[in-house]
C-alpha cells in the first residue's frame, strides 16, 4: 500500500484532525478562533479581526509552520502566519501536528505545524450557501459548490466577510474606533483522473483583506490601514504503480502587503518531488526533494529587493515492527543560499502495552532536531539586516501515554525543547534594533487530552477537554540581558486550557465551550504590574437541522464571551464583550432515482 498519511511516517507524536462539527459552527470565523476550543493553544491577537500570531508549546509565533496542500505559507518577510486571515471556511482538512517536526515539515516547525488541504470534488454534486450576521456590523456569505462528470471533478469557494468593528470598549465605555475589517477570497479545485492511479489536480487560492489596524485602547488617532492580498497556486500529479506512489508538484506563492500605501511584495515558485516505495516487503520509504526560489520586493530592503534559494533532500521511513510496535524516522538536509543549514533527523516510536477490541494502551516518544531560517526581514531590513546571522537550532523530546476504552480516551505528553541562537531584535549603542542570535530558550511541560461519547436514551453526549502546563525561560542572555534569565517568555501562559461539551437529540444540538489562559507577561521582566489576569472565555451556541427531499437547512443562534468578561490577548488590544451570531446553511443535493 502506498500513499500512507504524514502520522504513520510521524510515529511517536500528535496529529490531530480538527473536529468536523466545530469547523462546520464556525465556517464563519478564523482558525484562531475555532484552533483555541480544541487544542490548549495562545494567540497573541492584535484586537478583534487584528493580526493573530499562533504559540505552541512555549514557543513564539515564528516556530509554528502553516502549509497549504503541502506549500507553506507562513509569510517569509515577517516568519510567521496571519491566522485572522485564514478562514476556516476554505479548508475541507484542518491537521496540527503538536510538537517539533523540521524533518517533516521544513524551517520553522517547533512548536508545531498546521496542515490546511483540499479535498476532491465530491461525485455527488451538490450546492450549498451559508449567511452569518452578528453583533458590530458583522456579515458573513459564502457559496460552495462541487460536481464531476466523467474524469472530472470541478469545486468552487467563495466568501465575503465585513464587520463594523464598532463594539464598546468595557474598560472605557466608548465604541472602538478605527477597526472596520473586510476579507473576501475564491477557490478553485479542479481534478482530472485518467484511471484511479493517476490523478492531476489544481489549486487556486486568492484572497484579500482590508482592514483598519485597531488603535491601542485610549489612543485613537491612529490612520493606519494594511491591505494583503494573497494568491497561492499548487499543481500536483500523483501516478501509484506497482514501482510505487510518484507525486510532482508545483506551485506560486504571491504575498502582498500594502501598509498605510507601501507596497511589500514576496513571491514564490516551488517545485518539488516524492517517490514512496516498499522495500522488502514491511519497509515504507519516502525519498524527495523539493526547490523555492524566493524574490522580496519591499521598499525597505537594501537595494529594495532580496533573492534567496532553498533546497530540501528528505527521506522517510516507516517500519511495523510487529502488529505492536512501530518505528518512524524523517531525514532532511536543507540548502539555503547564503549560510549553511543543519542536518535534522527525527526518531519516533510507538509501542501498543495492550490491544484488544475494547482496550488500547500506547506508550510512544520522539525526539528530533530542527531549525529555522531568519526571516527576509532579519537579513536584509536596510540598516539593520544582518546577512551572517545563524539559524535558530532546536532539540526537542517528547514522551506521551494514550489510553482508550470503548468510547473514551487520555492522551498525556511531556515535552521538551531547547532552542539555541534564538533571533531578537535589540538595540545597539545608538538606540537603533538590531537582529541577533542572543538567546537559549528552554520549553518544558506536559499536556493532556480526554474525550468521551455516550448516548444515554437517543441523546448523544460528547465532552472534551485538553489541559496544557508550559514552562518556557531564557537560559542564557546577554550581559546587559541578565534579568531575563529563567524568567517565562512573554505572551506564554503557563496553564492554558479548553473545552467543550455537545449534546445532540434528533436533529437539535447544544454546545457549550471554554477557553482558559492564565496570566501572560508583557515584559521579559516579568513584572507583576504589566502582566494580563488570567481570563476563562464562555460560549454557547444551539442549533437545528432539517431536510426535505434534496434540500437540507441548518440554523444555529451562538452567545460569544457569555461572561461579558473584560480581556486581552495582547496588551492595550480591547475585544468585544459579549456579542452574538445567527447562521443559516442552505445545501441542495441531485436527485437520486
Amino acid at each position: 500500500m502506498y500513499g500512507l498519511p504524514d502520522e504513520k511516517y510521524l510515529a511517536g507524536s500528535s496529529l490531530v484532525l480538527l473536529d468536523s462539527t466545530l469547523k462546520a459552527q464556525g465556517r464563519s470565523r478564523n482558525l484562531s478562533e475555532i484552533l483555541a476550543l480544541q487544542l490548549p493553544i495562545y494567540f497573541r491577537t492584535y484586537g478583534n479581526g487584528m493580526l493573530s500570531g499562533i504559540s505552541m508549546r512555549g514557543t513564539s509565533p515564528q516556530h509554528t509552520s502553516v502549509l497549504w496542500n503541502g506549500i507553506n505559507i507562513t509569510s517569509f518577510s515577517l516568519g510567521q502566519a496571519d491566522f485572522s486571515i485564514l478562514p476556516a471556511t476554505a479548508f475541507d482538512e484542518i491537521k496540527i501536528h503538536e510538537g517539533a517536526g523540521s524533518a517533516r515539515f521544513g524551517s520553522g516547525a517547533f512548536g508545531g505545524t498546521v496542515l490546511l488541504s483540499s479535498t476532491s470534488p465530491s461525485p455527488n454534486n451538490f450546492f450549498s450557501f451559508t449567511q452569518d450576521v452578528g453583533s458590530f456590523g458583522r456579515y458573513f456569505s459564502s457559496a460552495n459548490s462541487s460536481w464531476s462528470k466523467n474524469k472530472f471533478g470541478f469545486k468552487t469557494k467563495l466568501y465575503n466577510l465585513s464587520s463594523e468593528n464598532n463594539f464598546p470598549v468595557l474598560l472605557t465605555g466608548e465604541r472602538q474606533p478605527h477597526a472596520a475589517f473586510r476579507q473576501s477570497g475564491i477557490l478553485q479545485d479542479v481534478e482530472y483522473r485518467w484511471s484511479s492511479a493517476k490523478v492531476l489536480s489544481l489549486h487556486y487560492w486568492y484572497h484579500n483583506a482590508d482592514r483598519d489596524i485597531q488603535p491601542t485602547i485610549g489612543l485613537y488617532n491612529s490612520p493606519d490601514n494594511q491591505q494583503d492580498r494573497n494568491q497561492r497556486l499548487s499543481i500536483q500529479y500523483q501516478s501509484n504503480s506497482r514501482l510505487g506512489l510518484l507525486s510532482l508538484n508545483g506551485g506560486y506563492v504571491s504575498d502582498i502587503i500594502i501598509y498605510n500605501g507601501s507596497v511589500s511584495d514576496v513571491s514564490r515558485w516551488i517545485g518539488s518531488a516524492k517517490h514512496e516505495l516498499l522495500v522488502a516487503k514491511t519497509i515504507h520509504m519516502q525519498l524527495g526533494a523539493d526547490w523555492n526560489h524566493i524574490v522580496g520586493t519591499i521598499p525597505n530592503y537594501e537595494n529594495g529587493h532580496a533573492t534567496e534559494d532553498r533546497y530540501n533532500f528528505t527521506a522517510s521511513i516507516q517500519k511495523n515492527i510487529n502488529e505492536r510496535f512501530s518505528v518512524g524516522l524523517n531525514l532532511r538536509q536543507p540548502v539555503v543560499s547564503g549560510f549553511q543549514a543543519p542536518f535534522l533527523p527525527y526518531l519516533g516510536m510507538e509501542y501498543a502495552l495492550l490491544k484488544t477490541d475494547s482496550h488500547n494502551l500506547k506508550l510512544s516518544g520522539n525526539i528530533s532536531r530542527n531549525y529555522r531560517v531568519p526571516t527576509l526581514n532579519d537579513r536584509y531590513w536596510q540598516n539593520a539586516g544582518n546577512k551572517n546571522l545563524l539559524p535558530e537550532v532546536s532539540r526537542a523530546g517528547e514522551l506521551g501515554i494514550n489510553y482508550r476504552f470503548k468510547n473514551f480516551e487520555i492522551r498525556n505528553a511531556l515535552f521538551s525543547q531547547r532552542v539555541d541562537d534564538w533571533i531578537q531584535w535589540i538595540p545597539d549603542d545608538s538606540g537603533n534594533y538590531r537582529p541577533k542570535n542572543i538567546q537559549q530558550v528552554l520549553a518544558q511541560g506536559m499536556e493532556a487530552k480526554l474525550s468521551i461519547r455516550e448516548k444515554i436514551n437517543g441523546v448523544i453526549i460528547i465532552p472534551m477537554i485538553t489541559y496544557q502546563y508550559t514552562k518556557s525561560v531564557t537560559t542564557k542572555a546577554p550581559a546587559n540581558e541578565q534579568y531575563t534569565v529563567g524568567k517565562q517568555l512573554i505572551y506564554t501562559p503557563q496553564h492554558t486550557a479548553s473545552g467543550y461539551v455537545r449534546v445532540v437529540w434528533k436533529k437539535i444540538s447544544v454546545d457549550i465551550s471554554a477557553q482558559y489562559n492564565g496570566k501572560r507577561y508583557t515584559d521579559s521582566g516579568n513584572s507583576e504590574v504589566f502582566a494580563l489576569p488570567a481570563v476563562m472565555l464562555l460560549n454557547a451556541s444551539m442549533g437545528k437541522s432539517w431536510s426535505c427531499h434534496q434540500h437540507q437547512f441548518d440554523l444555529r443562534i451562538a452567545v460569544k464571551n457569555m461572561l461579558n468578561l473584560d480581556y486581552q490577548f495582547y496588551a492595550g488590544r480591547a475585544m468585544p464583550g459579549r456579542n452574538y451570531n445567527f447562521q443559516i446553511t442552505y445545501q441542495i443535493n441531485p436527485k437520486h432515482n
